[in-house]
């Protein structure tokens, strides 16, 4: 199921302003434990660092966190136009307090990257996962719908 949800908001933000033949959007999709007697100070420390990439990385998408009602999980999405958009993410985060009190609040139980990730961005999420997976096969509905319709408004 999370992994239709993932695929369908990939699509939807894949379509915004461009013709989906020609994207390079990456998608980090992070399952996230809330460390034990941390569920108050991951929740600030949410709304901080959202705060943050909104204002300092304007090429996001998707920067969103959902946390589940009574276990201590927590879900990262993030939307990224290209490769140099989720670098510049990454520049931003390690290394950084960000990533300190990230590490504080969460334990990553999967990351999976998810578009055509260059050794560049491969390389700088070798401390967080080794899963990359590229679009073998499929199509894209949600794209091919609102490329018309921005084609027609034209």
């Amino acid at each position: 199921m999370k992994s239709i949800l993932i695929f369908l908001l990939f699509i939807s933000f894949a379509a915004f302003g461009m013709h989906h033949e020609k994207l390079d959007v990456i998608v980090f999709a992070i399952d996230l434990e809330i460390n034990e007697g941390k569920k108050d100070s991951a929740k600030n420390f949410v709304s901080k660092i959202t705060d943050n990439v909104k204002r300092n990385e304007p090429q996001t998408l998707v920067y969103q966190y959902h946390f589940s009602n009574k276990e201590n999980k927590a879900f990262l999405l993030e939307i990224y136009p290209n490769n140099e958009a989720a670098l510049l993410h990454m520049k931003n985060f390690t290394g950084s307090n960000w990533e300190a009190e990230f590490v504080e609040n969460f334990s990553i139980k999967s990351a999976s990257i998810l578009g055509k990730a260059n050794s560049k961005l491969k390389k700088a999420m070798e401390p967080y996962t080794t899963d990359f997976r590229s679009n073998l096969s499929g199509f894209d509905r949600v794209a091919d719908q609102l490329s018309k319709e921005i084609i027609n408004i034209k």
